[in-house]
């Protein structure tokens, strides 16, 4: 399942859940009585969550992996978050919140076998959501990305390590 599949499925959750399920009451109208009006629904802003998406096969045996990451260059996802730090100054903090400088992150690429950009395996977003029912569209902005590093046992991914996180606000 690639990203935009993902997305879809939680724009559509999102309506679900906004959805009451209950059926309307009888009308008691008479023919002549104007239909009433139904409310108009209301767009909803700044509702943040957070969640994490492995962008890395949890099992390594597993025969979906192929299909479920097949649209996705992870290798290229993560150097451009790199990059982005090195090259564009993306503020990154370490997990207690303190900055981090491209320098931080260099030593820890060298100096940390544990650091490999081979094992970042989740991310965890920090987004705003908003639906907005008159165009019915629906919007995220990315506030953070947290990166999680890989813990194996038995060729199996059991944890994300997190690490540093990216932010964008």
């Amino acid at each position: 399942m690639n990203i935009q599949s993902i997305i879809s499925i939680a724009a559509l959750a999102a309506t679900l859940v906004s959805c009451s399920g209950n059926a309307p009451a009888p009308s008691s109208q008479t023919p002549d009585q104007p239909v009433a009006q139904p409310a108009q629904s209301v767009a909803t802003e700044g509702n943040e969550i957070t969640y994490n998406v492995y962008i890395k096969p949890q099992y390594m045996n597993d025969p979906d992996a192929a299909e479920l990451y097949a649209n996705f260059d992870r290798a290229a996802f993560v150097d451009s978050l790199f990059s982005a730090v090195y090259t564009k100054g993306v503020k990154v903090t370490d997990m207690d919140g303190n900055p981090m400088t491209i320098d931080d992150i260099k030593i820890r690429e060298v100096e940390d076998p544990n650091f490999s950009r081979d094992k970042v395996a989740g991310i965890r977003f920090r987004e705003v959501w908003s639906y907005n029912p008159s165009t019915n569209t629906m919007t995220k902005k990315v506030k953070s990305m947290l990166v999680g590093y890989e813990v194996v046992e038995d060729s199996t991914i059991v944890a994300l390590r997190p690490n540093f996180e990216f932010h964008f606000d």
